[in-house]
């Protein structure tokens, strides 16, 4: 059984090479090696408490992969649906794999013991980044912003995000595409806040989807298909995506409104790459250009202007828990600062009368309002619009999403969304 040994690898990748868990797996990796590395993200803090408990000495880090086979065999006796006795046996024969036949009798007493002692080492587990599974400088932080929401956050964090689509509309309605999937025998529901959503029940393969290939659904949460609203589009307008892979965004500024002018704009041209693939799967079009956004010299200006802006990602921690390990505390003034610089030169851009919308897949106030509040006491000509709507929650002059798990039809990332128009001085 490989699941173990590959889980490993990509958490190695993850944790000691400081990589994205998505880019650290194989393509040939199972399922089950998959689940298992999100898994050990998910509850990594707890875990590593719990081990630490039950060593007599810490592993030198020379065995890190090791303390992660180690998690991963606490995590799977306690979340995988299969006899305790089938984890153990996996996890011990996967130190062969990992060419420590040495470790095998240490893993398999740890795990047992884990099995007996069970309640004894859950009750030392005291550390307090194991009860939000969160680093303490992010729960101090989300705590700080969030006092009555906090542990709701963290709750939302650490479970499994659900599979949610967005219907292609040029290609046929909601109603109909549900339709299709009930014929598939795909279960869903609608989506509360955005009208082009649908939740699955259980995440389903893109290939089991119906006329998938064919662009009438792309996999998007809720939280960022509520972008193209805020844009106000209408045909013939000159539209920016100034931060645009991996596409989807991009797609669904083109599919909601026809006869649009896009420039879909990226630093990285292996990720734009992403965009083209996708409009080619939706049969959409638009000018596909490789470019840092502080280097971009366009020939006109725009009349919309998207810019998603790079951020800390903690509001989709629950997508990719490695969030947790990979981010620090540090990183969030130094985002902050790039943000504001980013949407200075993404004024520039902008015709008068023209509208930006500022995006972030962050929950901190330091990505957001206040990036947007720096922005507004120095650029005169930037007057913030009201996001008139029912979802979220006011945050500064602009509209925030806290990650939910409320009910399906209400489940999203978090986000934040703010709108500025350009007037003239």
């Amino acid at each position: 059984m490989q699941e173990y040994p590959c889980a490993i690898k990509a958490l190695l990748k993850v944790v000691g090479k400081g990589k994205s868990l998505d880019v650290s797996f194989h393509a040939s990796d199972s399922p089950l090696s998959k689940q298992i590395a999100y898994g050990v993200l998910r509850h990594y803090y707890e875990l590593e408490n719990i081990i630490k408990s039950l060593l007599n000495k810490p592993l030198g880090k020379k065995h890190l992969d090791l303390q992660l086979l180690l998690l991963a065999g606490i995590y799977s006796i306690d979340h995988l649906k299969r006899p305790k006795h089938t984890s153990v046996n996996a996890v011990v024969d996967a130190a062969l794999a990992l060419n420590k036949p040495w470790a095998k009798g240490l893993v398999n007493g740890v795990l047992r013991q884990y099995i007996r002692q069970k309640d004894k080492a859950n009750s030392l587990n005291t550390v307090a980044e194991s009860f939000s599974n969160h680093p303490k400088w992010l729960e101090l932080r989300v705590i700080r912003a969030y006092p009555e929401e906090a542990k709701k956050i963290f709750e939302a964090n650490n479970t499994q995000a659900p599979m949610i689509l967005r219907v292609n509309l040029l290609k046929g309605t909601r109603d109909e595409y549900k339709k299709a999937l009930d014929e598939h025998k795909i279960e869903s529901s609608w989506g509360s806040l955005s009208p082009t959503s649908l939740t699955l029940k259980a995440p389903s393969p893109i290939e089991s989807l119906p006329n998938f290939q064919e662009g009438y659904a792309s996999v998007q949460d809720q939280a960022s298909q509520l972008i193209p609203p805020l844009l106000n589009l209408t045909s013939g307008l000159h539209v920016l995506d100034a931060c645009s892979a991996p596409g989807g965004k991009t797609c669904h500024i083109l599919e909601s409104c026809e006869g649009l002018k896009v420039v879909a704009l990226d630093i990285d041209e292996s990720r734009l790459n992403l965009v083209r693939e996708n409009l080619t799967r939706l049969g959409l079009a638009c000018e596909l250009k490789a470019s840092n956004l502080m280097d971009y010299k366009p020939s006109i200006k725009f009349d919309r202007i998207l810019l998603d802006a790079p951020c800390s990602a903690t509001g989709i921690i629950r997508r990719h828990p490695d969030i947790k390990l990979l981010r620090r505390d540090e990183d969030i003034d130094r985002l902050a600062l790039t943000q504001l610089e980013l949407l200075v030169k993404a004024w520039s851009l902008l015709k008068e009368d023209g509208e930006l919308v500022y995006s972030t897949c962050s929950i901190l106030p330091t990505e957001n309002e206040e990036v947007i509040n720096a922005f507004l006491a120095s650029e005169s000509t930037a007057l913030p619009q009201t996001i008139n709507v029912s979802w979220g929650r006011a945050a500064g002059t602009g509209r925030l999403l806290l990650p939910s798990t409320s009910s399906l039809s209400a489940n999203t990332d978090g986000f934040f969304f703010a709108r500025l128009k350009k007037t003239t001085l």
